[in-house]
């Protein structure tokens, strides 16, 4: 189970206290491309490869000299493909989620030399490995129109999830018209991993302790220990309340010390 923010309560006059969120789970096999090796179609654990129906060239690569280098690490990717046609070089990966969790989705994208004719790269999430923006959710419409190269640039979104099983992928094209294609669109440090919504914390009197998260279809519950050194989290029974934009739980205030987290079951 994942820890969001923490609030210990103490009989009527509460205090809030925050505990140390624990390393996330990164849900994208190798998104640093640091498992090599180096080489054209050569991304290791991404199992949906396919290039553009026409001069495909994108792989995985590493460099020391800007600006071709990692984000982070030795390895990244680059799309050098110029398709004369409305296809792309295109890469995607499976993800496993819980309907209504919060997951954000995060990498770097930059460039390594100008890029000024229709370069693009779409990166979704949904059912179909396809660029399907009319059924999935387009994440990022980069188009690194520079005379120069790009440094990396972290994106990042939210997504709630709504199916058990998508694919998140990404598409991209450095040029159209069959010109020269001699710089690349770079990729690199994907990540997605769950999060949680920010709780808030209130006391209504005579003796109510009031918990509010944003809402979302997702079904999360609040858990209650009575000591942090104690790994015995118990799931309230009690049922969030939709109230506006917000899931709201009303408690009776305790004479005990008590710690509450948000869980997703």
């Amino acid at each position: 189970m994942k820890l969001n923010s923490m609030i210990l309560a103490a009989g009527l006059l509460p205090a809030w206290f925050t505990g140390p969120a624990p390393a996330q789970t990164n849900l994208v096999v190798n998104g640093g491309f640091e498992l090599g090796p180096t080489g054209q179609n050569a991304f290791t654990d991404w199992p949906l490869v396919a290039g553009a129906d026409n001069n495909s060239n994108y792989g995985v690569t590493t460099n020391s000299k800007p600006p071709d280098v990692a984000e982070h690490g030795s390895y990244y990717a680059y799309f050098r493909g110029h398709p004369t046609d409305s296809s792309q070089d295109c890469l995607g990966t499976y993800v496993r989620l819980k309907i209504g969790g919060i997951y954000q989705i995060s990498y770097y994208l930059g460039t390594d030399g100008p890029l000024t004719n229709g370069a693009a790269m779409w990166a979704q999430i949904g059912q179909d490995y396809g660029l399907n923006p009319g059924q999935d959710v387009v994440l990022t419409a980069f188009h690194p129109n520079s005379a120069g190269a790009l440094p990396y640039r972290l994106f990042s979104t939210n997504y709630v999830a709504t199916l058990t099983s998508a694919i998140l992928s990404f598409h991209a094209v450095n040029a159209t018209n069959g010109m020269a294609a001699t710089n690349a669109i770079l990729l690199d440090d994907i990540s997605m991993v769950q999060v949680y919504p920010p709780m808030k914390f209130g006391f209504s009197k005579p003796n109510s302790l009031v918990f509010s998260w944003p809402f979302t279809n997702s079904p999360y519950r609040l858990q209650a220990n009575g000591a942090l050194s104690s790994t015995n989290w118990v799931t309230l029974t009690n049922v969030p309340a939709n109230v506006g934009a917000s899931n709201e739980l009303v408690l009776a205030a305790s004479t005990n010390v008590q710690f509450y987290r948000l869980t997703l079951p």
